[in-house]
């Protein structure tokens, strides 16, 4: 059931998404690099519930991204794809560019998600903070600066049936553009002044060496919200989910299952 699939759209691209596992629906919105395929993480969430992983628009094999400008497109474009699948209600999982659109589905559709995890979460810029620019990164190391690590980079990156170096620098480089359009040259989407609207119990979670998003920005974000717990994942950057793929699938899926 993790096969690459895509619904079509009247009028508009197909989504492509992986599906699989079974229990209460998940739908994870993935970072600004894109999906590896059907990640160590998102298998692991897959043992308890149904996973549902789409690309964005404008990442992968996904087009459509003239579709989209801004996070009420976002929400419009998610919306119709649960309905497209009948889902009425789903937990969801955001993870950086994905935690900000994430946050503007629960902030307009609060009657679409149970309940939400928002993991390193981008969409707000404090001048006190700041953040270092993947965009103006070595293009050929431009996601370095999303791990803890960087040596764990090549080994992380690669994707699901890309075994060509080219090839994968290509989409990786794809896959930056896309995010570029909504977070460059500054992160800031003006979510901020939505977050309180947001009713869904909710987990900040934050990657401890983090360089994009500093994990001071997940105060700024718990502060924003009525029913909101932190959480920080050591030895981590922004991309969390493959750098400590258990840990961040167990924060996850036990805010998840908790009552």
């Amino acid at each position: 059931m993790d096969q690459l699939s895509a619904v079509i759209h009247p009028e508009k691209s197909p989504v492509h998404y992986f599906r699989g596992g079974a229990g209460a629906p998940l739908l994870y919105l993935h970072h600004i690099a894109g999906l590896q395929g059907w990640e160590p993480a998102i298998a692991e969430l897959a043992t308890r519930f149904d996973v549902i992983a789409p690309y964005h628009p404008g990442w992968g094999p996904s087009e459509g991204i003239d579709e989209v400008d801004d996070g009420l497109d976002f929400v419009l474009h998610y919306i119709d794809f649960l309905d497209h699948l009948g889902l009425e209600q789903v937990h969801v999982l955001g993870h950086s560019i994905g935690a900000w659109i994430a946050a503007e589905i629960a902030a307009i559709r609060p009657d679409r998600v149970m309940k939400l995890v928002l993991a390193n979460p981008v969409g707000i810029w404090e001048e006190s903070i700041g953040g270092e620019d993947p965009f103006a990164q070595n293009p050929m190391r431009a996601t370095e600066v999303l791990f803890a690590d960087p040596a764990r980079r090549e080994n992380l990156v690669l994707r699901d049936g890309i075994m060509d170096v080219l090839e994968n620098y290509v989409q990786e480089m794809k896959d930056l553009k896309a995010a570029a359009k909504f977070l460059w040259p500054l992160p800031d989407t003006g979510v901020i002044k939505r977050l309180p609207r947001i009713k869904a119990h909710t987990i900040v979670v934050t990657g401890a060496g983090d360089r994009f998003v500093p994990p001071a920005y997940g105060q700024v974000w718990r502060n924003q919200l009525e029913w909101a717990e932190a959480k920080t994942i050591l030895d981590a950057g922004h991309l969390a989910n493959l750098e400590q793929p258990n840990r961040f699938a167990t924060i996850a899926g036990s805010w998840f299952m908790a009552p």
